[in-house]
């Protein structure tokens, strides 16, 4: 009797979990609205998750910047240095 209630209840969970994502893939929003997802900026307070891959990665540089140039020497006890200057 429990071992049918707990395969029940897994068998709720993965069905409303996969009914879910189907959801966000068709419209974009999930279907309970959260804490997590609300933004200010939405008009309906809603997130669009597939967004954030439009979203620049946070070491991404600039295309004008050019990397800073980082020396590296050993000195006469077989040590290695590194520096910017």
């Amino acid at each position: 009797m429990i071992r049918a209630m707990i395969r029940s209840v897994i068998f709720l969970v993965l069905l409303c979990s996969v009914g879910g994502y189907l959801f966000y893939l068709k419209t974009g929003t999930w279907p309970i609205p959260g804490q997590l997802l609300k933004s200010s900026g939405s008009s309906n307070g809603r997130v669009d998750l597939r967004r954030l891959s439009e979203m620049p990665s946070l070491n991404s540089m600039k295309e004008d910047e050019q990397p800073e140039k980082i020396n590296k020497w050993q000195d006469e006890n077989d040590v290695w240095h590194f520096s910017n200057e």
